[in-house]
């Protein structure tokens, strides 16, 4: 199953925050090109998940992220995290779990 870090909890709680999620909403994760080896993804705030969406939840911050059951298929062994940019603002990165 994907993980959260606490720093990419913490980011995704400001965002969907920022945005007026409700409680039920998160960041969701698509997957945009599911043939090809090197997948790509697209982020959205969503309000809510779709009926058959897999929630992860960062336990610190209670963040949520929605996954469709392609993407969290592709993404069992990923670590989502953030990096600050010089911009300061947040850059998500997916990466193995180690």
């Amino acid at each position: 199953m994907l993980r959260v870090t606490s720093a990419a909890g913490l980011a995704i709680k400001t965002l969907t925050d920022r945005n007026g999620a409700p409680a039920d909403g998160g960041l969701r994760i698509e997957t945009l090109s599911p043939e090809q080896d090197t997948s790509r993804f697209t982020l959205s705030v969503a309000a809510a998940p779709d009926e058959l969406d897999l929630v992860v939840r960062e336990t610190a911050t209670g963040a949520r992220v929605l996954l469709d059951s392609l993407t969290a298929e592709y993404l069992s062994d990923f670590v989502l995290d953030v990096d600050d940019t010089v911009e300061g603002t947040a850059q998500f990165r997916l990466k193995p779990d180690s």
